[in-house]
């Protein structure tokens, strides 16, 4: 228990020291580089508003027909069983198995 509390405190420390080094770092470039860091920022708020007047002018969508939605459900499921599948086939036994009645349905 005494273990766990040292290392989430050494775990929280690092991460602070790690944001203050970043703090820091940005702020010196910002001193030194003023005309960049003015860009980035008018990046930033040109991305902003440019997201916002995106969503507001996006027309809305006509509800989803039902079958669709069966059908992805079914895709889904079907995906589903498909990775199980191929968990299944990295047991050996299960490969031995598979492997016996592909031969038998061949030897037919």
């Amino acid at each position: 228990m005494q273990q766990d509390t040292y290392s989430e405190h050494s775990t929280v420390q690092l991460v602070i020291d790690q944001a203050e080094e970043l703090a820091v770092t940005l702020i010196e470039e910002i001193r030194e580089r003023p005309a960049v860091a003015g860009a980035l920022l008018a990046a930033i708020v040109g991305a902003i508003v440019g997201s916002a007047l995106a969503v507001r002018a996006r027309p809305k969508r006509a509800p989803v027909p039902q079958r669709v939605v069966r059908r992805a459900r079914l895709m889904g499921d079907l995906a589903e069983i498909g990775g199980i599948g191929l968990r299944l086939l990295e047991n050996p036994l299960v490969r031995a198995i598979i492997f016996r009645q592909v031969l038998k349905r061949l030897r037919r």
